[in-house]
């Protein structure tokens, strides 16, 4: 076939370009009005300061202080060491931590931090040759929409993303002591957060039945061992009730979320409608596995990977978004190799980029374009994916009736 002078490359950097120029130019103009548009509301870094100020209440009040403490102990450990250094005055008022002096400090030389800490890891994974290239690319993932949401929200979803760039880029190397890293980054990015565990599967699907014993292993270390300093049993006990207590809602953007917005138009009971979504949730998860067992490793089965920490997590936010770095800068080194390029590589070249770039519309809130480009591309995957499993099985069939 004759072959188009752009590629799926150029046409990423041409979109998101013009993506992220258009953002910026809608903040001047506006006058920071924009702001509003990108982040919904502000939540003075909630997602940080809610957990540090826990600690001003007493290591027995970590967990016990209500089903918001939610994370796991080992990312309860970096959130004590971080109150640790901020003004101990917060112990008689843990609720100003969030507007004094000392918190914001230390919040911004984090945040600092986690930036250049994602910038290693991005040039870690990404294969592009041209520096130039590589860094204007992860300079604009940088201050793409998803980060303004993350880095608002002040998750540790941006730790767990840089772990796991890591563990991606580590995983097939050549260098025994580098593949067991990847096992252990990814111990400890579940240890954060418990759904990356999902990569796990990568080793499974690959027959790495070893490496996977010792994921697993890895895995129960960083979760339970943490409890000792959380009261152990106890802390445990009641780190399952807060996540369950979590997960029982639903946030607008999963899919459970999505099936009770759409239950209720319809009038349906939303407790119901949240039933019926988490049962979809389910069939979702496993087609994602199936997938990945019959199609292999490559930047499609990551990318439904990584979909299950942003779209298969009832309780999921908008700041998940950025855990489709992963798939994406996978997506562009498979799109390096190739001599010849199919249609569908420039249909998930736009539909990815749009995920980070998507200009907000009101109708559907803050994050909702990015969304929709986001299922969009998942549905357009699934299908492309489900033909390609469903020729080779008639392939095999048709090989096997021949002999």
């Amino acid at each position: 076939m004759r072959q188009c002078k752009i590629t799926p490359i150029v046409l990423v950097y041409i979109l998101f370009s013009v993506g992220t120029g258009a953002m910026l130019l809608a903040l001047i103009v506006s006058k920071g009005a924009f702001l509003e548009k990108i982040v919904y509301d502000f939540s003075y870094f909630a997602d940080f300061f809610d957990h540090v100020r826990r600690f001003y209440l007493g290591l027995d009040n970590v967990y016990l202080e209500g089903m918001h403490a939610c994370f796991p102990p080992l990312a309860y450990m970096l959130y004590g060491l971080t109150a640790s250094v901020i003004y101990r005055q917060n112990i008689d008022n843990p609720d100003a931590v969030s507007t004094n002096g000392a918190g914001m400090l230390v919040l911004c030389m984090l945040t600092a931090m986690l930036a250049a800490g994602f910038v290693f890891a991005a040039f870690r994974l990404y294969q592009e040759q041209n520096m130039a290239a590589k860094k204007f690319l992860i300079g604009l993932l940088l201050v793409s929409y998803p980060f303004w949401l993350a880095i608002e929200r002040g998750n540790m979803s941006l730790v767990v993303l840089i772990v796991l760039l890591y563990a991606m880029a580590l995983m097939d190397s050549e260098k025994g002591w580098e593949r067991e890293l990847a096992l252990i980054l990814i111990a400890i990015a579940a240890g954060l957060k418990l759904y990356p565990a999902v990569f796990g599967v990568l080793y499974l699907a690959e027959k790495r039945y070893r490496e996977a014993a010792r994921l697993v292993l890895y895995g129960l270390f960083f979760f339970l061992a943490p409890f000792l300093f959380f009261q152990g049993a106890i802390g445990l006990k009641l780190f399952l009730h807060n996540i369950s207590a979590v997960n029982s809602g639903a946030t607008g953007v999963s899919i459970t979320g999505i099936t009770g917005r759409i239950g209720v138009a319809l009038g349906v009971d939303l407790a119901l409608a949240h039933s019926i979504g988490k049962v979809i949730s389910g069939m979702y998860f496993a087609v994602v596995l199936l997938l990945c067992f019959s199609r292999g490793k490559s930047w499609k089965t990551i990318t439904l990977l990584s979909s299950l920490m942003i779209v298969f997590v009832a309780a999921s936010g908008t700041y998940c978004l950025i855990y489709c770095v992963i798939p994406f800068l996978i997506y562009l080194n498979e799109m390096r190799k190739k001599e010849s390029y199919k249609k569908l590589d420039y249909v998930y070249a736009v539909l990815f980029t749009q995920v980070f770039t998507a200009y907000p519309v009101k109708a559907f809130g803050s994050s909702g374009m990015l969304y929709i480009s986001l299922y969009l591309l998942l549905a357009v995957l699934i299908v492309d994916e489900g033909w390609q499993a469903v020729r080779t099985w008639t392939d095999r069939r048709k090989q096997v009736c021949s002999e």
